[in-house]
């Protein structure tokens, strides 16, 4: 009998975590700030590789999203 159970009450607890979305990328895409302009002059000297992805993402959401 344990067996039946288990499965049934898994069931049960992965229905309140399933959140819903439309999976439309506008519905879960936000744009990302910096919250000063140092922050860009770091990723600019440090890590432009990121500061690049950011601006790609931020770009790509507007053009989709329109803002």
């Amino acid at each position: 009998m344990t067996w039946k159970v288990i499965p049934i009450l898994c069931v049960g607890l992965l229905n309140g975590c399933a959140q819903t979305t439309s999976g439309n990328y506008c519905d879960i895409a936000s744009p990302f700030y910096f919250e000063n302009q140092d922050v860009v002059k770091y990723l600019s000297q440090n890590d432009t590789i990121l500061l690049r992805e950011i601006v790609i993402h931020n770009e790509t959401q507007e053009r989709l999203c329109g803002g």
